[in-house]
């Protein structure tokens, strides 16, 4: 019923009474319309010129049979987008149905996926039927989210048209976003599975910038943004494979200087506390970052403990 071409062919008119069949065994199809049982004054339906949740003009490609909203702060697009990544093929994120993910949108505490990363227990439980216990299980399954494999978190994003099997393809070709995000339509399409409308559609959905800017949030947010075996390449240090947060200040090291030294052992700093953070480095006035810690029970250092984690290792 999206398509707006087979609804002028059969001729339907709002309130009629339709015939409709099984399509492919599971997908429901309007066969034909009955116009002897037409109501009078019966209208012939109209696709809106405007989006009917924000009022933003709709569109419709010459290649697409679908009329949508671009608008990408539309209410109703940010509830698919979260409810898309929250599902079992994405992100697998349990406990974030439908209901929830509309009193997050209305209450304004997620307007994009990158969101979902920076909500409390706090936030969540001021939510209708969302007690603190409801709460903290929603906040550490979406820090185990952060976990799941690039494909994954490929599929996740909503590009049009890539499925889930598609982003596998993708993902094992691009080990990384930055490959992925830097290939031209042409390169995309070269590879064996990939038509050109699939091409097409991630080269421009990786040169919009608000996408750009969620990735860079995502990443920063530690979502697995490169596979395994690109992951591998990068690992060496003393604190390879270290994941790093911090909060709060610290007595003495600017936050950037404690992100160099440990960088510069081989570990990784994150802007978010997930499953996979190993230390959360807490100076004083620590947020929220230290309430997930200890939901996750994450190991705290202080900058004292920073500093000889990083000497012992060093020394090692």
């Amino acid at each position: 019923m999206h398509n707006s071409d087979r609804i002028s062919e059969l001729n339907l008119y709002v309130g009629d009474t339709v015939i409709v069949r099984k399509a492919g065994e599971i997908i429901p199809e309007i066969v034909r319309v009955l116009p002897e049982l037409r109501p009078e004054k019966a209208k012939a339906f109209v696709m809106p010129s405007h989006c009917p949740e924000c009022d933003r003009p709709v569109v419709k490609l010459a290649s697409e049979a679908v009329t949508r909203c671009i608008n990408p702060e539309c209410p109703a697009i940010i509830r698919g987008s979260l409810i898309h990544w929250a599902s079992r093929s994405a992100l697998d994120i349990i406990g974030m149905g439908e209901k929830l993910v509309q009193q997050m949108v209305d209450r304004g505490l997620v307007k994009s996926v990158p969101d979902l990363y920076d909500l409390t227990v706090e936030q969540l439980s001021s939510l209708e039927r969302m007690g603190k216990k409801s709460a903290e299980k929603l906040v550490r399954a979406i820090a185990e989210s952060q976990s799941k494999p690039w494909s994954r978190v490929l599929y996740g994003l909503g590009i049009p048209h890539v499925g889930s099997v598609n982003a596998k393809v993708l993902a094992e070709e691009f080990p990384n976003v930055k490959e992925l995000a830097a290939a031209s339509a042409a390169k995309i399409e070269g590879i064996y599975g990939i038509g050109p409308e699939i091409a097409y559609s991630v080269s421009e959905w990786f040169q919009r910038t608000e996408n750009q800017r969620a990735i860079a949030r995502l990443g920063e947010a530690g979502l697995q943004l490169e596979g395994e075996a690109s992951a591998e390449v990068k690992k060496s240090g003393n604190l390879a494979g270290k994941t790093f947060v911090i909060t709060g200040t610290l007595p003495s090291l600017k936050r950037n200087e404690a992100k160099a030294l440990i960088e510069k052992a081989g570990g990784k700093v994150t802007n978010s506390v997930s499953k996979k953070t190993d230390y959360l480095v807490v100076g004083e006035e620590a947020g929220s970052k230290l309430e997930k810690g200890e939901a996750l029970g994450i190991a705290q250092l202080s900058e004292a403990q920073l500093l000889e984690l990083l000497e012992a290792e060093a020394g090692s």
